[in-house]
């Protein structure tokens, strides 16, 4: 019980066991708090999204077998949410289903296809394929979808993509678009595909794009992907340790190479603004120490590590691998806050994730005061401050490309 009340009254902690063990919920409470069941709109990952103490948005597993056996429940109590874990609850606050989900793009397409929200996030993939399936050297931890194998992935238009932005837009669901392409082998690393998509979102609407690609072969593309309208990118490169990135990533490992991603990341590191360059680790794919090892590399060069928790997919070649425990998992969130703050990396980009645990919610499993770190997560939170980070962005862009335009 002491451990349940230690993690109830801990946002961090809550987080990891959420995102770990699921919640159960009973169907009235669904229906109270405005939500549908995931299977009931297509093609949405599976999750209710919570926001706990201290603005710390969760997606939580909630439909899934596995979650009868969570410690943790959902309550209503006078129109009020709870999460509740024993005898202690702690008042969270439960967004309703985007109502976007529900609309069509004019050629009929579901805009829930398209675009996902994860915090302050919508993540839209405008080409389902990944190349990585139809050469059978896939990512081992990936069970893909049946859009990206065999050669039938679908390819949604710039309209289409338009159409979803601006539905999440005006719900405030788009205060940063993520866009990202599966495995090509194109020079551009994507960003040539990517490109019409970027030019488009930006024209339309002031909202900031992360861009979410494969390292491309030369250094000039990342030029490219900045000068087009990028604000944030990432190479993930996902397992840090060299032989296990062969064995679980052969796809990146044998196209790409971990030299070739490591490099791109630094130089990329030099082109964005301090805080946008970002690679993913996947914690519980490879040791604790080389997780570790991770973080100090990419923050040493100016990139932010995003630690997403390994969970096993059906279907996926590594879908028996257990996931780690939460009293594993805690000192590595503490130990990245440490090592952004330490190499002074802006942590208000990579922000209002609830997909991962970011790099700012660390503060909460470390004893260090915070307090600036979270005046500026809040002012980048405001009206304000997105404005003034969309303004930045801009003008700090058009001052790099004019200066690289008359070298």
């Amino acid at each position: 019980m002491k451990k349940t009340k230690t993690y109830l009254h801990n946002p961090g902690y809550l987080k990891v066991e959420l995102m770990l063990k699921g919640i159960r919920v009973d169907g009235k409470v669904l229906k109270k708090a405005n939500l549908d069941k995931c299977r009931d709109v297509a093609n949405i990952t599976c999750g209710l999204d919570i926001i706990l103490p201290h603005n710390t948005w969760v997606t939580v597993p909630y439909a899934d077998d596995f979650v009868n056996d969570s410690p943790y429940e959902l309550i209503e109590s006078e129109g009020k949410f709870f999460v509740r874990g024993g005898t202690e609850s702690v008042n969270v606050s439960v967004v309703p289903t985007p109502k976007f989900y529900r609309l069509k793009t004019t050629t009929g397409i579901s805009l829930s296809k398209i675009g996902i929200v994860h915090g302050g996030h919508v993540a839209i993939t405008p080409a389902t394929q990944c190349d990585f399936f139809n050469k059978e050297i896939e990512c081992r931890y990936c069970a893909g979808n049946p859009d990206i194998k065999g050669g039938k992935g679908k390819t949604y238009s710039v309209e289409d993509v338009l159409e979803t932005v601006e539905a999440a837009y005006k719900e405030g669901k788009a205060e940063i678009v993520y866009l990202s392409i599966g495995f090509s082998e194109t020079p551009d690393g994507g960003i040539e595909f990517l490109k019409p998509y970027i030019k488009a979102i930006k024209k339309h609407f002031n909202t900031l794009i992360a861009v979410e690609a494969l390292p491309p072969k030369e250094n000039k593309w990342i030029d490219e992907t900045y000068a087009v309208g990028a604000d944030s990118v990432l190479y993930n490169l996902e397992i840090f340790d060299s032989k296990l990135f062969k064995d679980i990533c052969p796809g990146r490992a044998a196209l790409i190479g971990r030299e070739r991603y490591l490099n791109a990341l630094q130089y990329a590191a030099t082109i964005f603004p301090n805080g946008t360059v970002a690679s993913h680790l996947i914690v519980g794919l490879e040791p604790i120490e080389s997780t570790v090892a991770g973080i100090d590399f990419l923050a040493g060069i100016g990139v932010v590590p995003i630690l997403p928790l390994y969970k096993p997919s059906a279907g996926a070649k590594l879908s028996e691998c257990k996931m780690p425990s939460t009293e594993v998992i805690a000192p590595v969130y503490g130990y990245l806050y440490r090592a952004v703050t330490t190499n002074k990396i802006n942590t208000s980009w990579v922000r209002d994730i609830s997909v991962v645990t970011t790099p700012l919610e660390g503060r909460f499993f470390v004893d260090d005061n915070a307090r600036m770190q979270t005046f500026i997560q809040n002012f980048y939170k405001s009206k304000l401050g997105l404005k003034t980070a969309w303004s930045l962005a801009t003008l700090r862009r058009k001052l790099r490309v004019k200066l690289d335009h008359s070298d």
